[in-house]
């Protein structure tokens, strides 16, 4: 597999002999975060002369979403980095915050940054910015800790609080908060149409399906239930694939040095069965985003108020 690090980078990297970890014929054109080399990588299975890798720029990246234009947003503890997907040349900067876990993009062009105690304030805080950073409305709910936060189709929020899940609205009203058996820095969860909602576990390195209810209706992938050279270790970023598969970001650990360590993405089936999976040891350190481009348009805004990751209108 061949890899370019665009000249503004570094070198061309070749990464000629490495062996990939990948089972049937399923290929996919995708984005990654390695979160433990602050690495943003574009991979395409089809056409590898697209590939790159190019540094995030700033700790802790973790969000990742198409915002058109051919760009993807880069959520980062500071705020956000517009990328070119064609090139991995940066479009826009964005690095005048503090604590940033989560950034979206709307519809109207303003942005959510979520974080805890963001611009001076106490609790789980959700900014929505303009283009020029000014912040134009602000929601805190109690907490102290959040990682993604995704909207619904009903315009709720749902916000990732270490044990639970919590959905709350634009007014600072909390509607839910399901705690889970297991969760330990969850990740990330986003509504289905039946109105269940899909959640990562982070450290609990499992995925589940709640009812309306909160009840657990599915739990499943779970580490024990995983092949060893998996490693599941911290199950971050996942997206739900129009076939109802999931591709799942399988976070090793902090740094460098963990490439060779468990296979890092991987799909699952409706069966749990794993159909693709795809590491590259000598490449990588540590994969926490991903988001899969197969089909999607990039000139395109998307999110995933409807589970899948789809186009979005503008009001």
């Amino acid at each position: 597999m061949r890899f370019r690090r665009p000249a503004f980078v570094s070198l061309l990297l070749l990464g000629l002999g490495v062996a990939s970890l990948r089972a049937g014929p399923i290929k996919h054109d995708f984005l990654a975060i390695d979160e433990g080399l602050a690495q943003l990588l574009h991979v395409d299975e089809n056409d590898p002369t697209k590939n790159w890798i190019v540094r995030t720029g700033h700790p802790q990246a973790r969000d990742l979403q198409l915002i058109g234009g051919g760009r993807v947003l880069v959520g980062h503890d500071a705020g956000y980095t517009e990328f070119y997907i064609a090139s991995g040349k940066v479009a826009k900067d964005v690095a005048v915050f503090k604590g940033v876990t989560s950034a979206r993009r709307l519809p109207g062009g303003n942005t959510l940054l979520a974080g805890p105690n963001l611009a001076g304030e106490k609790g789980v805080v959700i900014l929505e910015i303009d283009a020029t950073t000014a912040v134009k409305k602000k929601t805190i709910f109690p907490g102290t800790y959040v990682r993604l936060l995704r909207e619904t189709a009903q315009g709720t929020w749902l916000m990732m609080n270490d044990t639970m899940i919590r959905e709350g609205r634009r007014d600072g009203t909390l509607l839910h908060e399901w705690t889970v058996a297991g969760f330990r820095h969850a990740w990330k969860a986003v509504r289905l149409p039946n109105g269940h909602t899909l959640a990562s576990a982070g450290y609990g390195a499992f995925m589940v399906e709640l009812d309306v209810q909160g009840g657990v209706a599915r739990r499943f992938a779970a580490a024990g239930q995983m092949p060893a050279a998996v490693n599941a270790n911290f199950y971050a970023t996942f997206q739900l694939l129009p076939n109802s598969h999931i591709v799942l970001a399988n976070w090793q650990a902090h740094g460098p040095g963990h490439g060779a360590s468990g296979v890092q993405l991987f799909e699952l089936d409706a069966k749990s069965a794993i159909v693709w999976q795809w590491s590259e040891a000598k490449l990588i350190s540590s994969l926490q985003g991903v988001l899969v481009l197969d089909g999607l348009d990039l000139s395109k805004l998307h999110d995933e108020r409807n589970g899948v990751v789809a186009p979005v209108d503008a009001p």
